[in-house]
């Protein structure tokens, strides 16, 4: 096509694959907005993805359901509190144990996470028959969720 600009020929498997390589939420999100093509490279990274971590990033219950739901290739999950506070509350962990990729996680931290009780744990760890690393310090969960997550996790191997 003429006039077309070089960076618009390129596949979205290639920009992608280029997305892959960006950590910063932020400059995702505003890749996400630039056109259509961007918008669905962006997504289709965060397919891709086997490991996310939102330590150190002011998430909330909502964006971190979204971009889980995205990541159905995810085996590590990482949403510890941090300087800054991911604030994931019962809600948001519910919203996160229904996407495709919770029942392939191997590790979850949620360490540090205060806003959370042993329903929303219960609900997120028994659908991740998977798990082999959980990071539940930090919190205020008690006998009640370390009993599901002994019923719910056969293949645990470090808890702490």
């Amino acid at each position: 096509m003429v006039g077309e600009a070089e960076i618009d020929r390129l596949p979205i498997d290639l920009l992608a694959h280029i997305f892959v390589l960006i950590t910063s939420f932020t400059d995702l999100a505003q890749a996400s907005s630039v056109c259509r093509k961007w918008k669905q490279g962006v997504k289709q990274s965060m397919g891709r993805r086997e490991s996310l971590s939102f330590s150190g990033w002011k998430m909330d219950d909502d964006s971190t359901a979204r971009l889980v739901r995205y990541a159905y290739c995810l085996k590590e999950l990482d949403i510890s509190r941090s300087r800054w506070g991911c604030q994931i509350s019962d809600s948001g962990l519910y919203r996160i144990s229904l996407a495709k990729c919770i029942s392939s996680l191997t590790s979850i931290s949620l360490w540090g996470i205060t806003g959370i009780t042993d329903k929303g744990v219960g609900q997120l760890i028994s659908r991740a028959n998977s798990l082999q690393h959980l990071n539940i310090g930090g919190t205020f969960i008690t006998d009640e969720s370390l009993h599901a997550i002994a019923d719910s996790c056969p293949h645990l191997k470090v808890s702490c």
